[in-house]
């Protein structure tokens, strides 16, 4: 990235919406001061690790946990050192979405919008801004997207490794990039390849090395992840009686939000004015896709890759599933509807009637102004 970068209004815009974000999680960082939800699963873990006593939840990978581990290290064992490097990898996926964004196409501005809408997300606000795995895993992913349609193939496989040693859905990303890279033809097959290739040994590679640093101990990575499957097979729904679960059709046809903290409000829940327009900006895509568009077709390998792929694994195994596994998918639905909005603005300028025509623009501005509105309510920032 040179200094020409910041030349672009674009870019420098960008960034402003990231340092703001950055802003926002400060203002609510040590609110509750408190482990809510599964922070105490991983915040308990990070402080085994550092008192040498190994894994608590192994079902689990190792990174995302040394990343909690290094922040009570640094700045202590309070909700600030808890939190700080999910707050920093949170901010890092709104400029790696970005970029990401800015790979897919070349529209004036639309990479800008579609990142807004990605940044003023609620369940993207509570998920970088809790000691979770999750945010670690999505922002490994969204780096593994872009070196990819950078080119870049051993890079991405190694960023997508990563982004399963920090939670192992992760590598549901990998069936993304091949699908993109099946439907456009976009390299030759040694270098994807590169990918096949590069992706399995790094894991193979990081796992144990991971783990070692958080245990102590040389963990074969085989062994790790024959545990973690057979773990996670026998958590299903005739077994449980947690009263949090779902299916995935729930998360975008009948959500209940999950509440991970009261006072302030921290809603497990994508912001309504996405969640509501989930459905149409993925037809949408299909649309657009057909008619062969880059970041659509690209949208759709993510949707069905993050979210889609739940329902037949639930439908074959009855595993228990959370509304937070939708998070991942996210950027998906920012994509097709930053363009459907982007489009419906355009169009306005080319209808007769100044009536009409600020009709349609007054209501694409009162859907950006209802965006940051609901964000706001819905967020940890308003109760706190």
């Amino acid at each position: 990235m040179s200094l020409a970068w910041f030349k672009d209004k674009q870019n420098i815009l960008a960034v402003i919406i990231t340092l703001l974000l950055l802003g926002l999680h400060f203002v609510v960082i040590s609110a509750p001061d408190e482990m809510m939800f599964d922070e105490h699963h991983y915040v308990t873990e990070a402080n085994s690790i550092l008192a040498g006593e190994g894994l608590e939840h192994p079902e689990h990978p190792s990174l995302s946990k040394l990343f909690i581990a290094l922040g009570i290290t640094i700045f202590g064992d309070n909700a600030f050192g808890w939190r700080i490097f999910s707050i920093l990898f949170g901010v890092a996926a709104i400029m790696l979405f970005y970029l990401i964004c800015k790979s897919l196409t070349t529209r004036r501005y639309l990479p800008l919008f579609a990142t807004f809408i990605f940044a003023f997300d609620n369940f993207n606000f509570v998920q970088s801004g809790i000691a979770m795995l999750d945010v670690f895993s999505v922002t490994f992913m969204l780096a593994s997207f872009l070196l990819y349609l950078r080119t870049r193939y051993v890079s991405s496989g190694i960023a997508l490794a990563l982004s399963a040693v920090a939670k192992v859905p992760g590598a549901f990303g990998g069936a993304a990039i091949l699908l993109h890279w099946f439907f456009t033809r976009r390299s030759p097959k040694r270098d994807t390849l590169k990918f096949l290739t590069s992706a399995p040994l790094a894991f193979l590679a990081l796992m144990p090395i991971v783990d070692y640093i958080a245990t102590g101990q040389l963990l074969y990575p085989w062994d790790r992840v024959y545990y973690m499957a057979t773990t996670h097979a026998g958590l299903t729904f005739a077994s449980t009686t947690a009263g949090n679960v779902s299916h995935p059709w729930d998360w975008i046809i009948s959500p209940v939000p999950m509440a991970y903290w009261y006072h302030p409000w921290y809603l497990g829940f994508t912001t309504w004015t996405l969640w509501g327009l989930i459905i149409p900006s993925m037809g949408y895509a299909i649309y657009e896709a057909i008619k062969r568009n880059s970041m659509c077709i690209f949208a759709l390998a993510w949707f069905a890759s993050t979210y889609i792929v739940w329902i037949p694994i639930e439908l074959i195994t009855d595993r228990v599933m959370f509304n937070f596994y939708f998070y991942p998918t996210i950027g998906a639905v920012c994509l097709p509807l930053a363009l459907g909005i982007y489009r419906i603005a355009g169009a306005s300028s080319k209808i007769d009637g100044k009536k009409r025509r600020w009709l349609l623009r007054g209501l694409v501005i009162l859907w950006i102004i209802s965006h940051i509105g609901v964000f706001v309510f819905m967020s940890p920032l308003l109760t706190s």
